[in-house]
């Protein structure tokens, strides 16, 4: 609270010394840039140069200049060294939370008969999902240096690091392994979208402070979880050219590894909308999401993609199954599609994310502009919507979370929530929830109006788009149905 006092003073004082300037030179200094061969290019404003340093790509570089030798080496054979990158976020900061920190080892032995556990076929109960490790799992022919700090070791990292042994005497007859190897202990909950989102852009920002190419590193999931829904993900955006491991890869055996990455942890994440505190997320279209947006896209070669010619609606729905009685569900379903089928010039397309692979949730969603669900971790797929495009959250009556509002913002995508005030019925532990018709088909309609002008679109109109208004646009003639209506376009001759 003092921290943040002392920022709101510091800020204030800011805001005086513009005020006071008393000159038209002195407030053109600090609006344009005088040193740019444009003297009229505008200067950031405050805000959003707050905003780039909390939620820009600029944070790699600063990651990257807090490098500290953490293990220095002692022998002339074999350097082993451990650098670690700790890093105190702003919002950290305002909360009074330390910092966090990942780190990269080169010259270390791992030896996996050390590592133990078994890694199952389906989700394990909290406490159980991660590796324990014995004395001498990791290693290095180095001496801890003053930096050396075991209470800023990420939770999953400590695990290990615990285990950690210095001055180890490395046989140079040991097995070395050259391809950098990039350990990803995952988040508790990483079957879910938004909170699997959270490792794989803090791996992103690791790469990117590293300035490490993927296709020269190897992921190996360092943790008890299953191999997940977005395995596929992990493999083509971090390991393209080298398959996917666990530590029985190795079976027991020492290796000697040139290089090992630890992963930035999930609690790092910036996806987590309390990272705006002390206020909501007031940021939009932040170039680490950006960057990372674009990243995964490419990855799955669905960056230089043509936008949807016509309105795109994908409703993404949670379905209860025999294993998992998942909440949420949208009690009146049929009558949120029905109003979605009363569009003309629309493309509805109804999924259950829960049944696709990520492959195929990203391919559909790439060519969608309009994304609607209910509150749910699938709504993170807007990040990989088309350019334009626009998320509607159907919230329940009791929920309050931003989570969806933040990561839409953030990519630079268009937000409207709506809200249920119909109390929710619950089958067990799992809800069903009811949408109000008419606000939705009010909302959808305003959805339309917007997603039409879109790209290169000039239809002023929504859900129930007039003919004779899209016949303005011939562009749209290859995309009329059987039930469409072809129709001279309204008069826009001037009348008077």
């Amino acid at each position: 609270e003092i921290e943040y006092n002392i920022k709101q003073i510091e800020e204030l004082k800011q805001t005086i010394k513009i005020l006071q300037m008393k000159s038209n030179n002195d407030i053109d200094n600090q609006l344009y840039n005088l040193n740019s061969p444009n003297k009229l290019i505008v200067n950031s404003s405050i805000f959003e140069s707050d905003c780039e340093s909390r939620y820009g790509i600029s944070l790699a570089e600063k990651w990257r200049n807090n490098e500290e030798l953490w293990c220095k080496s002692n022998a002339i054979e074999i350097n082993s060294q451990l650098n670690c990158y700790p890093y105190h976020q702003k919002h950290k900061q305002l909360d009074g939370r330390g910092p966090d920190m990942f780190c990269i080892a080169n010259n270390f032995v791992i030896d996996f008969s050390k590592v133990i556990g078994k890694v199952p076929s389906s989700k394990q109960p909290l406490g159980s999902q991660y590796l324990s490790f014995h004395k001498g799992s990791l290693s290095g022919e180095c001496k801890m240096t003053n930096k050396y700090k075991e209470h800023l070791f990420m939770p999953h990292q400590s695990l290990q690091m615990n285990s950690f042994e210095e001055n180890y005497h490395i046989d140079s007859n040991i097995e070395r392994y050259e391809t950098p190897l990039y350990l990803m202990a995952r988040d508790e909950d990483c079957e879910n979208l938004f909170h699997s989102t959270a490792d794989f852009m803090n791996a992103y920002l690791v790469i990117s402070a590293l300035q490490i190419d993927p296709k020269d590193l190897q992921v190996m999931l360092f943790d008890l979880h299953p191999d997940g829904p977005y395995i596929d993900l992990i493999k083509n955006a971090f390991s393209p050219n080298h398959p996917v491991i666990r530590h029985s890869h190795f079976q027991n055996k020492k290796i000697l590894f040139n290089k090992i990455v630890f992963h930035l942890e999930s609690p790092a994440g910036l996806i987590f909308p309390k990272v705006s505190r002390p206020g909501p997320l007031q940021c939009y279209s932040t170039s680490l999401f950006q960057n990372y947006r674009k990243f995964i896209l490419k990855a799955f070669n669905l960056w230089d993609v043509s936008p949807p010619p016509i309105p795109t609606i994908t409703l993404s729905l949670r379905k209860r199954t025999d294993k998992k009685n998942v909440g949420r569900i949208l009690q009146n379903e049929d009558e949120i599609v029905s109003v979605l089928n009363q569009g003309n010039l629309i493309k509805v397309q109804v999924i259950d994310g829960g049944k696709m692979s990520f492959t195929d949730q990203i391919k559909l969603i790439r060519h969608t502009n309009i994304l609607i669900g209910v509150h749910g971790a699938g709504l993170m797929m807007i990040m990989f919507a088309a350019e334009e495009a626009i998320l509607i959250e159907m919230h329940p009556s009791y929920r309050q979370d931003r989570h969806f509002r933040h990561a839409a913002r953030m990519t630079g995508k268009i937000y409207m929530p709506l809200r249920t005030l119909t109390r929710e019925t619950c089958q067990g532990s799992s809800d069903n929830v009811v949408i109000p018709v008419q606000e939705f088909k009010q909302t959808v309609d305003g959805a339309i109006r917007i997603a039409r002008s879109f790209d290169d679109g000039l239809s002023e109109c929504g859900l129930n788009c007039p003919y004779e208004i899209l016949a303005l646009d011939n562009k749209l003639l290859p995309f009329y149905g059987n039930k469409d209506k072809k129709v001279s376009p309204v008069n826009t001759a001037f009348p008077c």
